[in-house]
């Protein structure tokens, strides 16, 4: 697990430095309505993706004895299913710039069934690469595919293609991964096929697919509402919020969570074991999350304006709050891959369930009766703590068996350390005062990294003088 982490992570933390450069120079040179109108865009097309995989890419991960037949029966589902989802993309698209009254979504729309198309032709080798525990290879392939359309993009945007220089990183970046994919893992298009070994797939994918199915409005209802009921500029605002807030999401536990469904898979019979694995995962994640909370919390303004630049003040009541999930959302992040693991992916099914009813009401609530896009943060952080309660219960009580007190428990010292460190950081940063952004930004992270350290050691969770030098030794270690 620590190699592939490692591996995860060196392609993820040398792609965010080139991230945040891309960031800041299409922000720059991109308005924000564009924003709003890739914000529809991508939605509409993150929902589409959830058919083409149908839950494909975990069952591989998780039958690992497929023969080579069976797997390009699957292939064969996952290519019909992209014909018809990107067919209807297109012939659809007049219809979905009606509705947002926006006529940009028509091109748009029509241009990313492109990048449907082929993402349903990379399910079944991402799945194969995950399942033989590649993980080096796609770190690689990551990292120089991200880097080549940040560059066009950027290039795109300098030479005014405005919203298009935004539509141009996913369709490289998804063509780029099947020419890679197809030298790694080429699939054959077959005609007979078998019918049984997808029937046997199908019980354990179908829970899978039906989560991401729901799933999917409690992580992207708020863009559809907000699309719909507030202005395009709004939108463009709430969303680079949301995406700048989910950066250390995307950088610390999605380097995690590829690598924990391959690896804890082989313990799905042993349920006290992954039960105590998911409380060391969520102590260590707990440890990383909330300083990371905190920190973005109090240094909003400076953020925004270094990566934004100073169009983008709106954004920044939006971000503060939304930043306050970030803990949540850090360790709930890896609780699919392992109800997976524990082959239980009804029970995921059934949380997703309830956790959609919370998000779907809360942003309801928040859409009509305060009308304001920081309302609409707010009604995501209410809902993601009831959805965290949901799914840490059920995970413990039922599919491990074990004790939620127990669970509960692990979190109480760094939920003390981070209530502390947020009340005297409050009050040492009412009146502090720093002309320069990137200065201000950097006294401020220090300031809360040494409290939550001092905390730490007071509280006997950690020591940083002896943690930090036995990680950097086994870092060395993986990299030697």
């Amino acid at each position: 697990m620590t190699s592939g982490v490692f591996w995860i992570a060196l392609a993820k933390y040398s792609g965010l430095l080139v991230s945040l450069v891309i960031t800041a120079v299409l922000s720059r040179n991109i308005s924000a309505s564009a924003f709003g109108t890739m914000a529809v865009a991508t939605v509409i097309l993150t929902f589409l993706d959830i058919f083409t995989d149908i839950g494909i890419g975990v069952a591989i991960i998780q039958f690992k004895n497929l023969t080579r037949r069976q797997i390009n029966s699957l292939f064969m589902i996952g290519v019909a299913i992209g014909v018809i989802l990107s067919a209807g993309l297109y012939f659809s698209s007049k219809a979905i710039a009606s509705y947002y009254d926006d006529p940009v979504l028509i091109p748009i729309c029509r241009l990313l069934c492109i990048c449907l198309m082929f993402k349903a032709l990379n399910i079944v080798p991402n799945g194969m690469m995950l399942r033989n525990k590649q993980f080096k290879l796609v770190s690689i392939r990551t990292f120089i595919l991200h880097l080549t359309s940040g560059c066009i993009a950027i290039w795109g945007a300098l030479h005014g293609w405005g919203v298009y220089a935004l539509v141009v990183s996913p369709i490289i970046s998804s063509v780029g991964v099947f020419i890679f994919n197809f030298c790694n893992y080429p699939q054959r298009l077959i005609v007979d096929i078998d019918w049984k070994a997808i029937k046997e797939v199908w019980s354990y994918s179908a829970f899978q697919f039906l989560f991401s199915f729901t799933n999917y409005f409690s992580r992207n209802l708020d863009k559809l509402i907000i699309g719909k009921y507030f202005s395009m500029a709004d939108l463009g605002y709430y969303d680079k919020s949301y995406r700048l807030m989910q950066l250390p999401l995307q950088n610390i536990t999605f380097v995690i969570s590829p690598v924990l469904h391959p690896i804890l898979s082989s313990l799905q019979d042993d349920k006290g074991e992954l039960s105590n694995k998911n409380i060391k995962l969520t102590r260590l994640l707990s440890q990383l999350s909330f300083p990371i909370g905190i920190t973005m919390y109090f240094c909003a303004p400076e953020i925004i304006r270094i990566i934004f630049g100073p169009n983008w003040q709106p954004a920044i009541p939006v971000f503060e709050i939304l930043s306050l999930s970030i803990p949540l959302q850090m360790i709930l992040s890896t609780c699919g891959s392992l109800f997976l693991a524990a082959g239980k992916s009804n029970h995921l099914f059934y949380t997703g369930i309830l956790n959609t009813l919370f998000t779907v009401v809360g942003f309801l609530i928040a859409a009509i009766c305060f009308k304001t896009i920081e309302s609409m943060a707010w009604a995501w952080n209410i809902t993601l703590l009831m959805g965290f309660i949901d799914s840490y219960y059920v995970m413990n009580r039922y599919t491990f068996g074990t004790s939620f007190r127990k669970f509960v428990k692990s979190l109480i010292p760094q939920l003390v350390n981070s209530v502390v460190v947020f009340s005297l950081a409050f009050v040492l940063f009412k009146s502090f005062s720093v002309n320069y952004a990137v200065l201000s930004l950097l006294v401020k992270s220090a300031i809360i990294l040494i409290l939550n350290c001092v905390l730490a050691r007071l509280l006997k969770q950690y020591n940083i003088l002896t943690v930090l030098p036995k990680y950097m030794k086994k870092g060395h270690h993986i990299n030697g």
